[in-house]
C-alpha cells in the first residue's frame, strides 16, 4: 500500500506550501553559495587540474574511507559514522523532496529492504554518534575542541533528523504500511494503539519537521564551519600531490609583478580560499603545534579563522558586488607578523588535518612578501642572509674552512677522487658547527669502514638554501640552488647522501624544480643499508637506553621513521624507546623554518619543551638524525642544566658500536 494513500502530509494545499518552502530554502542556499563561488572564481589561479587518477584514489581513501579521521578511532569513528550516515541517507532525503514534488519518484520505497535495512542501521549509528559528540563536548571537553553554540545547534539538527525519521517509520508501521527495515517494526509497537488521527499527526509532524530541518541545515552551511560538508570533497580532491616538503616556486622574472609573496586577499589563490572554507575547526592542527603549545601567537586553526572572517567580511568588495576598499591582510590584523615568524614549518598542522589544508605554504608566502617586497623581517636574519650571500653559509664563515672538519681523515674532494659513487653533501652545520662537525666525521669514518666510494665538494659546496626559502628569501634560495646544481653537474654527481634532513628534503624535492635531478639519500637510509648488507658490523655491545627524536623534515615530510630506529635496534645492548610524542606526532625541536637563526622571545622555548619530554621518558640518551635538532636539544640540555642526558646522532652511536 502506498503510504500517501493513507496519510499524506503534503496533499492539497499543503503540496504548494511544501513546494514554496522547498524552493525558498534551496533558492536562499544557492544565493548564499553564489558569493563563495564568485570568490573562488576571482581568486588567483593555481593549477590543480592534473593527475586525475591519483586525485580520485585520494578522494576515495580520505573522504569515502575517512582514512585520516580514523587515525584517532575514538573520535574518528564518531565522525565517520555521521559522514557515512549522511551518504546513505542522501537517498532518503532525495526521495523525501523529489517524491513529494513529482509523484512516482519515491525510489526509497522502490528499493525496499535492500535500502531500508542499511538506512535504519545508520540512523541508529548516527544518533549514537551525535550523543557521543555532545557528551564529549559537554563533559569530556578535550583541550583542542573549543566550546561552540553552533556545534550544538548542528548536532541537535542532525539528531532531530534521525528522530523524525524514526517517528515516520513508527507511524507507517503502526498504520499497516510496509516499512521494510527494522526500525518501523521495533518502534511501531510503541504507537500501535494510537488512533488513525494520532498516527497521521505523528507522520505529518515528522515529515514537515524533517523537511524544515534539512532546509535549515542547508542554509547554515555557507556561513559556518560546517561549510566543509560541501567543500571537503573538492578540497581533498584538489589537494597537493607534490612531495609534502616541496614549496611552490616563485617566478622572480615576472616583469608585471608589483610585489612578491602575499599580502592582499586578492593575491590568495582559489585553493587557499577552498582551504579556508573547509576548516572544520576541529583543533587537530594545533593539538601538538610547537608554537601554539608553547604560547606563541600562532595557532594554525586561528589563522584559518581570521582569514575566513576577513574574506567573508569583504566578500562583496572582493567579488565586485560593491566598490568598498579592501585593506591588506597585515594592516587589517587578519595575519600577524609575530604569527608568521613564529612558525617552525614542522608540518604537524598539515599532517594532522583531515582535509589537507596547506598552511605552511600560506605562511611562507606571507614571509615572502615581508622579505622580498618590504625587506622587513626579524633582525637576526639580516646576518644570516648576508652570510649566505657572501660565503654561502648563514654564519658568513669563509668557504676555505668548509672542509676543515675532514682534516686528517683522508676524505677526498671530487677533484681529488679518480671516481666516486656518492657525493657526501656535508651541509653548513656539518661543515662549521663544532657539535655537528663530529657527526660529519663519524659518518665519514663509517663510510670508509664500509668501503663506500664517496667524495665531498669541500670549498665548492654551498648552502642548500633551505633556511633562505622558508624565511621568504626566494631570490637568495634560487641563487644558492642554481649554483649548487651547476657544481653538481660539472662534478658528474649522480648520487648524494647527507646527514641533514633539511638538506635532504631540499636536494631531493626542490632542486628538481630548477633542473637538479639527483638520487638523494639521508644518512640514516644509507647506514641502515650498510648494516643490513653486513658492510658495517656493530659488534661492540653498548649499554644505552635510547629515546629517538623524530626530525620533522625526515619523518613527517619524507616518511623516514624506520631507518634510524633500525640502525639503533641493530646494536647489541641498545634499548630504543619512544617518546610520548613520536612518529607522525613527533614534537619539533624548534629549529626549522629558519627559526634556528632567530631569537625565541615569545612564550616558552620549544626546545626546552622537547627536552623535558625526553627527561620524562627516563632515557639517558636522545638519539637523532638531524644537525638542527642536535643543536637545539644540546642547547636545551645546557640551558635546563639536565644531568645525565646525552644528545647524540645515530652515526656517532653506530661508530662507537662498530669500533
Amino acid at each position: 500500500m502506498d503510504p500517501k494513500t493513507l496519510i499524506d502530509p503534503a496533499a492539497g494545499v499543503f503540496y504548494f506550501l511544501f513546494l514554496a518552502m522547498s524552493l525558498a530554502g534551496v533558492g536562499i542556499f544557492v544565493w548564499r553559495l553564489r558569493g563563495k563561488w564568485l570568490l573562488l572564481r576571482r581568486a588567483a589561479p593555481e593549477d590543480r587540474f592534473n593527475r586525475w587518477g591519483e586525485r580520485i584514489r585520494a578522494t576515495l581513501v580520505h573522504v569515502v574511507a575517512q582514512a585520516r579521521i580514523l587515525r584517532d578511532p575514538a573520535t574518528g569513528l564518531m565522525h565517520a559514522f555521521i559522514f557515512w550516515g549522511f551518504c546513505v541517507l542522501a537517498i532518503h532525503t532525495a526521495s523525501l523532496f523529489l517524491g513529494t514534488w513529482i509523484p512516482g519518484l519515491d525510489f526509497e520505497r522502490r528499493l525496499g529492504a535492500a535500502y531500508a535495512w542499511p538506512k535504519d542501521l545508520f540512523i541508529v549509528l548516527v544518533a549514537l554518534a551525535v550523543l557521543w559528540a555532545v557528551f564529549r563536548r559537554a563533559v569530556l571537553r578535550p583541550a583542542r575542541v573549543e566550546s561552540s553554540g553552533e556545534a550544538y545547534l548542528v548536532l541537535g539538527l542532525i539528531l532531530l533528523l534521525m528522530l523524525t525519521d524514526m517517528g515516520a517509520e513508527a507511524a507507517l508501521h503502526a498504520a499497516g504500511v510496509p516499512t521494510y527495515g527494522f526500525l518501523g517494526a521495533a518502534l511501531g509497537s510503541l504507537v500501535a494503539g494510537w488512533s488513525r488521527t494520532g498516527l497521521q499527526a505523528l507522520y505529518a509532524g515528522s515529515f514537515w519537521i524533517q523537511a524544515a530541518t534539512i532546509l535549515c541545515f542547508l542554509n547554515i552551511l555557507p556561513g559556518s564551519k560546517h561549510f566543509h560538508v560541501i567543500t571537503s570533497l573538492p578540497n581533498v580532491f584538489f589537494r597537493k600531490l607534490e612531495p609534502a616538503g616541496r614549496l611552490r616556486t616563485l617566478n622572480l622574472e615576472d616583469e608585471n609583478a608589483e610585489s612578491f609573496g602575499v599580502a592582499k586577499a586578492q593575491e590568495l589563490d582559489w585553493k587557499v580560499l577552498l582551504d579556508v572554507y573547509s576548516c572544520t575547526e576541529c583543533g587537530r592542527c594545533h593539538e601538538h603545534c610547537p608554537t601554539h603549545t608553547t604560547d606563541k601567537p600562532l595557532s594554525p586553526k586561528r589563522m584559518n579563522d581570521h582569514l575566513k572572517e576577513f574574506v567573508y567580511k569583504h566578500e562583496q568588495a572582493l567579488t565586485g558586488a560593491s566598490t568598498g576598499e579592501v585593506p591588506d591582510l597585515f594592516t587589517a590584523g587578519a595575519v600577524g607578523e609575530d604569527e608568521i615568524w613564529a612558525c617552525t614549518t614542522c608540518g604537524f598542522c598539515e599532517d594532522a588535518c583531515p582535509l589537507f589544508i596547506e598552511e605552511v605554504q600560506w605562511i611562507v608566502d606571507f614571509r615572502r612578501y615581508k622579505t622580498l617586497t618590504e625587506s622587513h623581517f626579524p633582525e637576526e636574519l639580516t646576518k644570516a642572509f648576508r652570510g649566505l650571500e657572501t660565503n654561502s653559509n648563514p654564519w658568513g664563515i669563509g668557504a676555505h674552512k668548509r672542509a676543515e672538519w675532514a682534516a686528517g681523515l683522508g676524505v677526498p674532494t671530487v677533484g681529488e677522487a679518480e671516481s666516486f659513487e656518492w657525493l657526501f653533501f656535508v651541509g653548513c652545520s656539518g661543515s662549521f658547527d663544532e657539535r655537528n662537525r663530529k657527526v660529519a666525521q663519524a659518518f665519514a669514518r663509517l663510510l670508509q669502514k664500509a668501503g663506500v666510494s664517496f667524495a665531498i665538494l669541500g670549498e665548492a659546496e654551498g648552502c642548500c638554501g633551505d633556511a633562505a626559502r622558508r624565511t621568504g628569501n626566494e631570490y637568495l634560495f634560487q641563487t644558492l640552488a642554481q649554483a649548487n646544481i651547476e657544481i653538481f653537474k660539472e662534478a658528474g654527481v649522480r648520487k648524494i647522501v647527507t646527514a641533514c634532513p633539511h638538506g635532504f628534503n631540499t636536494l631531493k624535492h626542490e632542486y628538481p624544480q630548477f633542473g637538479g635531478e639527483f638520487e638523494v639519500w639521508h644518512h640514516s637510509q644509507l647506514l641502515e643499508k650498510l648494516v643490513l648488507e653486513g658492510k658495517l658490523k656493530p659488534s661492540r655491545k653498548l649499554d644505552l637506553d635510547v629515546a629517538f627524536h623524530d626530525s620533522c623534515y625526515l619523518g613527517r615530510y619524507n616518511g623516514i621513521y624506520d631507518a634510524p630506529r633500525n640502525v639503533m635496534a641493530g646494536i647489541a645492548g641498545v634499548k630504543v624507546s619512544e617518546l610520548a610524542l613520536h612518529h607522525r606526532q613527533g614534537f619539533c625541536c624548534g629549529g626549522g623554518g629558519g627559526r634556528i637563526f632567530m631569537e625565541e622571545s615569545l612564550g616558552s622555548r620549544i626546545n626546552h619543551r622537547r627536552i623535558e619530554q625526553v627527561r620524562d621518558s627516563g632515557c639517558s640518551t636522545v638519539a637523532l638524525a638531524c644537525p638542527f635538532c642536535n643543536t637545539m636539544l644540546s642547547d636545551a640540555v645546557k640551558e635546563k642544566e639536565l644531568e645525565g642526558v646525552a644528545v647524540r646522532d645515530i652515526a656517532e652511536i653506530l661508530l662507537e658500536a662498530v669500533e
